[in-house]
């Protein structure tokens, strides 16, 4: 009988935003090693583009679940639900604490351009 190997699996997200660092937290809970590669100097390097404007949607509809039990485990209170948070806010207060006070901290890299994807063995 074959001994099964016990090799963590890394997946690759593409850019440090809300939905890739969102992703990242669900890949942590899934038992999986999360790579984040953002082309920017920093997390959220679009977000950045726009931080003056309000967004369309309260808190409630902006942070992710799996990234808000990543961040309870580092002290974080979630902003009140119901308000509107503009996007500096959004940085602020929710993609800054994901991605520097969390274990996410260790799987983010910035300034980091993806240009080419591919699968193992099929590229």
């Amino acid at each position: 009988m074959r001994e099964a190997k016990s090799e963590i699996k890394t997946v690759a997200i593409v850019g440090a935003g809300p939905v890739g660092l969102a992703a990242a937290a669900h890949v942590l809970e899934r038992g999986l090693l999360p790579i984040v590669l953002e082309a920017g100097a920093s997390v959220g390097h679009a977000v950045r583009q726009w931080g003056h404007v309000q967004l369309f949607s309260p808190w409630q509809y902006n942070i992710d679940r799996a990234a808000a039990r990543l961040l309870a485990t580092s002290g974080w209170n979630s902003p009140e639900p119901d308000q509107y948070p503009t996007g500096a806010e959004l940085l602020e207060r929710y993609l800054e604490p994901l991605a520097t006070k969390t274990v996410l901290a260790a799987s983010v890299r910035t300034s980091s351009r993806v240009t080419d994807i591919s699968r193992v063995g099929f590229d």
